[in-house]
């Protein structure tokens, strides 16, 4: 079967190639720049020999008749999302597109038509599950009533007998996209700089399932056909929470009220639009976010005979193309930057900790906290130290914690320092965070000066040898430090340097 295929140099279009050819069809593509879209199927390990490109846009009749020739089925895949992206406009591209290509496929005759929408139209939704049946929206922004017009536009199609297919994907995730947009453009924002965490969630469709999908819905016509796939719903503190079990570092994140969401997506599109800045929140987003529920697949599944893989799959691999690709820090990234295994997890949090710990990490990242800590919290741990003969500090309280004595590296004078620290493999590691100040304290350079140096760890001293960790040894350590002490990532922010960390091994 020879089968056209519309947005094949977008994220759902090349991987719908992908699946097509590995179904045993032609694939047939219309795309504005066919060198553009050849990298991005190679991308794929799809070669440019597989695929019948064809220069032309999908806004222009002729081109897109020219294309239909000769085709057995269409898969209309290409949209502009606008629900991150920058503004364009909308309204040509969705409905003046669909029409060419949906109503153009039906005028051709071809026995099978795939339109790829969203269940975008569906909200905000009218009940607690998204249903085909669902009663559309009555969208405010300019690309809900693009995709709202586009629908009503292939419904009247439907209605008229035309053997369409309309498939309404949910936010859709996974590696390999071409122009980061939507779901994984959000997902980096979020770990990169903050996660809000609204009502609501996500409902999270992985890209190779919905491109098999596609696939599998040219090769059973079966006249008009309406399916949701939304894949799998989650709360946004349980994508938090996964995104955290992946990486095995903890997120920012700030609880906001739905409302302040959407006045916030409100307020960052007239910000952008005085100075434009890079941060995908925006009054569309905000709305699907707030106000989306769980959708009903059933339908599609048992038709396609087709299920979907684990959430955790999917997130896994996004989070490793993201950072492999440079739009995601290793730091955030975790152990799916380094391809690393696990590392165990830390201890359960004390009651302590669980009540306190929030409140003093927050004092701790406090800007004001660089200046007025150090001339406090070092003094009196120290002398809770030696009242105590070692067993007991401030921050013992809420983190491990542990006296360093080092050598001067000018004035060779013993010299000591309280330090946050993880206990690793009956050794110690330790940052040199000074508070997220801007220069490395002090005692960092007395131990690359004379590595040699002594701990004093719950009542107990022990020599120990300093070893400053190169980059991979820290990409390991990091995420396992910044769940001890998540303050950490707010001082490297702040401080604009790379914490020197040391492991401490007994000698």
């Amino acid at each position: 079967m020879r089968v056209l295929v519309t947005g094949a140099s977008g994220f759902v279009g090349s991987h719908t190639v992908r699946a097509l050819l590995a179904a045993g069809h032609r694939s047939r593509a219309l795309v504005r720049d066919p060198g553009k879209a050849a990298k991005v199927l190679q991308a794929l390990g799809v070669r440019a020999e597989e695929v019948e490109l064809l220069p032309g846009d999908m806004l222009d009749a002729a081109a897109v008749a020219e294309a239909l020739n000769g085709c057995d089925a269409a898969i209309h895949a290409a949209a502009a999302i606008g629900v991150t992206g920058p503004q364009v406009d909308l309204v040509e591209v969705n409905v003046t597109g669909t029409r060419n290509v949906i109503g153009g496929a039906v005028a051709h005759g071809l026995s099978s038509i795939v339109h790829v929408s969203t269940i975008g139209i569906f909200v905000p939704p009218s009940g607690p599950v998204i249903t085909a049946g669902a009663p559309l929206a009555r969208p405010r922004t300019g690309y809900g009533r693009s995709k709202l017009e586009a629908e009503n536009y292939v419904r009247g199609l439907q209605d008229d007998g035309a053997p369409v297919t309309i498939v309404y994907p949910g936010g859709v995730c996974g590696p390999d996209q071409p122009h980061l947009d939507a779901l994984n453009e959000g997902l980096a924002a979020a770990l990169g700089k903050l996660w809000p965490l609204p009502g609501g969630g996500v409902s999270v469709i992985d890209v190779r399932d919905l491109a098999t999908a596609l696939a599998r819905t040219v090769e059973s016509p079966g006249g008009a056909r309406r399916w949701v796939l939304g894949g799998h719903y989650l709360t946004w503190p349980q994508y938090a929470d996964l995104c955290d079990a992946l990486t095995g570092v903890k997120c920012r994140r700030v609880r906001v009220p739905s409302a302040v969401m959407l006045a916030l997506g409100s307020a960052l599109d007239a910000a952008k639009r005085v100075r434009p800045f890079d941060y995908p929140l925006t009054r569309d987003a905000a709305e699907f976010m707030v106000t989306l529920v769980p959708t009903d697949d059933r339908p599609i599944l048992d038709a396609l005979d087709l299920t979907l893989r684990p959430v955790e799959e999917t997130v896994a691999d996004a989070l490793r193309w993201l950072a492999g690709s440079g739009h995601l820090s290793p730091r955030r990234a975790g152990r799916l930057a380094t391809g690393r295994p696990a590392a165990p997890a830390p201890p359960r949090p004390t009651l302590i900790q669980r009540t306190l710990g929030p409140v003093f990490q927050r004092i701790s990242g406090a800007r004001w906290f660089a200046e007025v800590g150090p001339k406090i919290v070092p003094h009196v741990d120290r002398a809770l130290h030696r009242l105590t003969g070692g067993r007991a500090m401030l921050g013992q309280l809420l983190v491990p914690s542990l006296v360093l004595t080092t050598t001067g590296a000018v004035s060779g004078l013993r010299r000591q320092t309280p330090l946050a620290c993880l206990p690793d493999g009956g050794g110690w590691l330790v940052v040199g965070s000074n508070f997220g100040r801007e220069k490395h304290p002090a005692w960092t350079g007395n131990l690359i000066k004379n590595p040699d140096a002594e701990v004093s760890f719950r009542g107990a001293t022990t020599p120990v040898t300093a070893h400053l960790l190169d980059d991979a040894e820290r990409a390991e350590a990091w995420p396992r430090l910044t769940a001890v002490w998540p303050v950490y990532d707010r001082y490297v922010e702040r401080a604009d340097r790379q914490l020197r960390v040391f492991r401490l091994t007994p000698r």
